[in-house]
This record gives C-alpha cells, sequence and structure tokens, in this order.
C-alpha cells in the first residue's frame, strides 16, 4: 500500500514537471523536481540503507562513473552559483546543500532565483548577475 502511495504520488509531482515544461512554467517545473528528488530519497531512504551498499555495487564502474559525474555537475553549478551570488557565505551555504541534498538543492535554488524575476523578465535573466536578483 505504502509502495503504491508513494508512487502514485511521485507520478503527480513528475506530471506537474512535464506539465510545468509544456507550458513553460518554469516556476512548477523547478519546484516539482526538487519535490520529486525529495520524495524519492525518502521512499529510497526507508526502503534500502545507503551506508551498506553491497561491494558488487561499490566495485561496479558505472558507480565510480556516478559519483565523479555527480561532483562535476556540481563544480559547474557551485562555479554559477559563485558568479550569480554576490556574497561569499551565502554561496558557500549553497554549495554545502548541492553537496548534501544534489539536485534537491539544485532545483529549489533555481526554483528561487525563477521567483525573483519582475515582470518582463525571461528565463534567460536567471542567467546572468543582477544585482534585484
Amino acid at each position: 500500500m505504502y509502495s503504491t502511495l508513494s508512487s502514485v504520488f511521485m507520478l503527480c509531482i513528475l506530471a506537474a514537471v512535464i506539465l510545468g515544461v509544456a507550458t513553460k512554467n518554469w516556476k512548477l517545473s523547478f519546484l516539482g523536481m526538487s519535490f520529486f528528488m525529495t520524495c524519492l530519497a525518502v521512499v529510497t531512504s526507508i526502503q534500502s540503507d545507503m551506508f551498506h551498499l553491497s561491494p558488487v555495487v561499490l566495485h561496479e564502474p558505472w558507480f565510480t562513473t556516478t559519483l565523479v559525474d555527480f561532483y562535476d555537475n556540481i563544480m559547474i553549478i557551485s562555479f554559477w552559483v559563485v558568479y550569480k551570488e554576490n556574497n561569499w557565505l551565502k554561496s558557500v551555504l549553497w554549495i554545502a546543500a548541492f553537496i548534501i541534498l544534489g539536485s534537491i538543492a539544485t532545483a529549489f535554488y533555481v526554483f528561487l532565483q525563477l521567483t525573483k524575476l519582475t515582470k518582463g523578465q525571461t528565463i534567460e535573466d536567471v542567467l546572468c548577475r543582477r544585482s534585484s536578483l
């Protein structure tokens, strides 16, 4: 029962992400992505202990590649946040959140940036440093 409910809930969130993309409602998409990954992490944590991975998994080349890919993406996003933010402490805290929470924090960061857009600004304005953002 629990698994079915969590699957239905996550499908609803994923549908919101797709609807957001289809309608170019980027705030809905990024908030939905953050919620989706949060739910997936909670469900996975309940079903599996991440601190006791099988040696087969640990020695799998794709496991290593996935970790390197994750941290490479964290570096790219971190460079953008340092460029975008005017406050070093804020940048460091966001980077720590990206490392600890992954795409949950990344999607939420982009969602927050999108909420700061004023009328007439577009998603492209999120990428650039603005004193008002």
